[in-house]
């Protein structure tokens, strides 16, 4: 006997809804949520850099590039290193502390 096509229709719905679950992203993935991941981490330094070296250099845009961090690299705690601009004139040091809560970050170079 055949199943009707709406049965085949909810298997397959069903099926798909469980393979779209299984990729979702995970309750610390979202970078406005602070976690004590390196994701995390350098959103939180680039999204303040680009407040503080607007502040340091008015006349200048900043254009976040990237994050380089110094030896021994990024740890859960944290770490320093360096900010790159798009301009070679801006960016420089920074250092990122995990409070408990959220990133505190200071930024060397203004």
């Amino acid at each position: 006997m055949r199943k009707p096509f709406h049965c085949g229709a909810v298997a397959v719905l069903s099926t798909a809804a469980v393979v779209l679950a299984a990729y979702a992203p995970s309750a610390g993935a979202d970078p406005y949520t602070p976690a004590q991941t390196q994701d995390s981490a350098e959103f939180a330094i680039a999204d303040g850099y680009i407040a503080v070296q607007a502040v340091c250099t008015p006349d200048l845009s900043p254009v976040f590039e990237s994050v380089t961090w110094d030896s021994p690299g990024f740890t859960p705690e944290g770490g320093s290193g360096m900010m790159h601009d798009a301009n070679p004139d801006l960016g420089g040091h920074f250092a990122a502390t995990w409070s408990g809560e959220n990133w505190a970050v200071e930024y060397q170079f203004c």
